[in-house]
């Protein structure tokens, strides 16, 4: 009779605790165990704090968060659908070329929601935790992992260790595993800081997205469901240390400018936060036990707001991938079994990847660009064919229906 294999996940942040919930709940769950392993505490949500971390979320990470039982308790708790998005470069928000994206034209109730880092944790450790084949394991920090011909061996820091089938690594942009097991990597710093924070104002913001291009680099204004909106402001570091240092009246002022007003006078705002931008992609995303996911194989320039969306599919795939294996029959750990995943993934991460790297490359570019990207934008605008296009591919339309689909067979196999 076989053992019950153990899928180890290092990191629980929400692609790491969504991976754990997906197999924890789906059509294997009693046919496996899930040892989820973070070195820090997972933070509690509390409703009195807003969280400065936020994603824009799309419809298909939305369902497979409604699949696992947690979307209904984070959209009670706090999530800012947003149905409209603004995108222009220059003063006027509203020039001819600027882009208006609207959920009607696609018969869609939203073009996604505005959710905080802190409670998709929460929400998917608490269901986590509501399992009986998954254990979340804090305080545990990786010290050595190494693949053996039919397990995977992690040996912590506190001396502790354990052994599993496969380990998927989760553990963020400077993943300990990918380190450890020496995995490459391509890259480059955008030498730009995301400035992040919440402001209050005196217009409201329409249950819209602005983002308005600058010549240092993108600024998104997302809805916040207490009516104040979250700032992501990608700039040059040293502009963006000097901002994060300056009083929040003249921070304020800066911002302010670079709205154009859009949501009105600003106010106030609160902590501000900085984060280092780069774009890095795993060579690999499998190796013989072990594959990456989410930060740990990729990362994306934050203007079109979807590296999260591109780790919450990386989870979709590979439990879809690893349940398919143990239906069959299969070792869940056989290179062969994770470079599904990869071939999977591999290729849509890649494309995203560079086509957010292009974008904000193009609108770097000097003054002299601007009329040609003014054109491009006039041209997109006046497409309704392409518009209608490109809100589906950042809603996750195909990506969703496809995880669907396989959801309902599963079901049925069950």
């Amino acid at each position: 009779m076989r053992s019950t294999p153990t899928v180890l996940v290092a990191g629980a942040g929400v692609v790491g605790l969504a991976t754990a919930a997906l197999l924890a709940t789906g059509r294997c769950a009693d046919r496996l165990r899930v040892v989820v392993l973070d070195a820090r505490g997972t933070p509690r949500w509390r409703a009195e704090d807003m969280d400065p971390r936020v994603y824009a979320l799309s419809r298909a990470s939305q369902q497979l968060l409604a699949h696992v039982g947690a979307w209904d308790e984070i959209a009670e708790a706090r999530a800012s659908p947003y149905r409209r998005m603004r995108v222009w470069e220059g003063a006027d928000a509203y020039a001819p070329s600027a882009l208006d994206f609207d959920s009607a034209e696609i018969g869609e109730p939203d073009l996604g929601h505005i959710v905080e880092d802190r409670l998709l944790r929460t929400v998917l450790a608490d269901r986590l935790a509501a399992t009986r084949e998954a254990q979340l394991v804090i305080g545990a920090e990786i010290e050595t992992v190494e693949t053996l011909s039919t397990e995977v061996a992690v040996a912590l820091k506190d001396g502790g260790s354990l052994r599993g089938a496969v380990l998927l690594a989760a553990d963020g942009s400077d993943s300990t595993v990918r380190r450890l097991l020496d995995l490459p990597v391509t890259g480059h710093r955008y030498e730009q800081t995301a400035v992040v924070t919440h402001v209050t104002s005196t217009g409201e913001h329409q249950s819209t997205a602005w983002q308005r291009f600058l010549p240092g680099g993108p600024l998104a204004l997302l809805p916040l469901a207490d009516g104040r909106s979250s700032i992501v402001w990608s700039l040059p570091t040293a502009d963006a240390e000097r901002l994060l240092a300056a009083s929040d009246a003249e921070f304020l002022v800066e911002l302010g400018a670079a709205t154009a007003g859009v949501i009105g006078e600003l106010t106030a705002c609160s902590k501000r936060v900085g984060f280092p931008l780069q774009a890095m992609h795993a060579q690999k995303y499998a190796a013989p036990r072990v594959a990456l996911l989410g930060d740990a194989a990729h990362t994306v320039h934050p203007l079109a707001g979807q590296g999260m969306n591109l780790g919450i599919l990386d989870a979709a795939s590979v439990v879809a991938v690893i349940e398919d294996a143990l239906v069959a029959g299969e070792d869940i750990g056989d290179l062969k079994v994770l470079r599904r995943y990869e071939r999977e993934r591999k290729g849509d991460n890649l494309a995203m990847l560079a086509a957010f790297d292009g974008l904000n490359r193009l609108f770097r570019l000097p003054g002299w660009a601007a009329p040609m990207r003014a054109l491009g934008l006039r041209a997109v605008e006046a497409a309704d064919p392409v518009k209608r296009l490109l809100m589906q591919k950042a809603l996750g339309l195909e990506a969703g229906r496809k995880h669907r689909v396989r959801w309902s067979r599963a079901e049925l196999q069950a």
